[in-house]
């Protein structure tokens, strides 16, 4: 059984349905987030606040495995920032919550480490360390501790993850942590998540962790996309030049978005404020036949416009369409089709989550199951709920 802290609306819960024999809880305090997971029927604890719960707590005392994603925004790069300078204040504050082998010294730690990160300017830069005190508290005050942890974030955590991964080695665990490119595993979106992983084995915890191998190929700007009916050898998908061949560990062409987007037409460019500071200069450019750029909250801001063959065979930018529905942004975050988006946040929810195909490839290794089967991709992408959920008709409002 997971517990999912920070757990937004499902995307690594919904992954976890999917799959045999596992269950998942999901603690999150928004009431929007809270109507899309209970229109999808899954589990979330009564209590709201990551930080008001415990592991000993009713609702989550059997749970054998950790999950979370805490807050990035300020870590982000496009958030505001705050958090890289907080980055050594972090893991110095880490440092004095592990390695404790009595209940009443980490309570105290803990007491002092809240404190501080109280008093931070932004005080969700703190919500960092509450996976840590749930890891701990597993161990000292319910006396049972996690069998896995998975925490992910913005690629600007690596550096406190790969801290925690060498805290946790010192309290039993093996552990490591590596940045992941979601279009490496099938998302039509090119999406970076620093993800930590750690196993219960005090015997050996310094053994590798296996992180998921990557199923198709990585998009780089100036790469073609593989044909079809070819595969490349894993370490050369990345490569601007590479020989198309045979291979028995072999990857597939990376996934467009004109392959999930099938209401469009097949051509067509997507223009997105992503990275671009708010300057109009740098504003993305992406074509049909590669995956989406970074999807965030502001992703009605992206703008579409039909792409037209002319003459010679070039294309060119013709009208402007439709842009991004609800559906077709969770279809880009790998959500299924038929996912109920609940309330008019429906944006921000998509943007803050993170992508459940991903989340299906990190939690199969994780859990040491082996690279997920092609049955459970396909039962993952024709998910449908339970019992229907309507979005509202200010969905997406906000962002007009």
């Amino acid at each position: 059984m997971i517990v999912d802290l920070f757990a937004g609306p499902g995307g690594l819960d919904i992954a976890a349905t999917i799959m045999d024999e596992v269950e998942s809880i999901g603690v999150e305090w928004d009431d929007a987030t809270r109507a899309t997971r209970r229109a999808a029927g899954l589990l979330t604890t009564t209590v709201k606040d990551v930080a008001e719960l415990g592991p000993c707590d009713d609702e989550v005392n059997e749970a054998n495995v950790l999950t979370g994603g805490p807050p990035c925004q300020s870590f982000s790069v496009a958030g505001n920032r705050k958090g890289h300078k907080a980055l050594e204040q972090v893991k110095a504050l880490a440092t004095r919550l592990a390695g404790h082998d009595d209940l009443e010294e980490f309570e105290a730690a803990w007491k002092e480490v809240k404190d501080q990160t109280d008093s931070m300017s932004d005080d969700r830069t703190g919500f960092v360390l509450q996976p840590l005190r749930w890891i701990m508290e597993a161990k000292l005050r319910r006396g049972k501790p996690y069998d896995v942890v998975v925490l992910e974030q913005v690629p600007t955590v690596l550096p406190v993850w790969k801290h925690y991964a060498e805290l946790l080695r010192g309290v039993g665990y093996a552990a490591d942590a590596h940045v992941l490119h979601s279009e490496d595993f099938g998302v039509p979106q090119t999406r970076r998540r620093a993800v930590l992983i750690a196993q219960w084995d005090p015997k050996n915890v310094n053994r590798p962790v296996d992180f998921p191998k990557a199923t198709h190929q990585r998009y780089r700007k100036g790469i073609t996309r593989m044909p079809a009916h070819t595969a490349l050898a894993p370490e050369e998908a990345g490569l601007l030049f590479s020989t198309p061949r045979k291979a028995k560990n072999s990857v597939k062409p990376w996934v467009a978005m004109q392959d999930v987007l099938t209401g469009r037409p097949h051509d067509f460019e997507v223009v997105s404020n992503y990275g671009s500071g708010g300057d109009p200069k740098n504003r993305g450019r992406r074509t049909s036949d590669q995956p989406a750029a970074t999807i965030t909250g502001k992703v009605r801001r992206n703008r579409v416009f039909l792409l037209k063959e002319t003459t010679s065979g070039a294309k060119e930018i013709g009208e402007e369409l439709e842009r991004l529905t609800p559906e077709e942004a969770g279809l880009l975050q790998s959500f299924p089709r038929q996912y109920p988006w609940q309330s008019t946040d429906v944006a921000q929810q998509i943007g803050n989550a993170i992508p459940p195909l991903l989340s299906l490839h990190i939690l199969s290794s994780a859990l040491r199951l082996g690279p997920p089967s092609d049955d459970l991709v396909t039962r993952l992408a024709t998910w449908t709920p339970k019992r229907s959920g309507t979005l509202t008709s200010g969905a997406l409002a906000e962002d007009v």
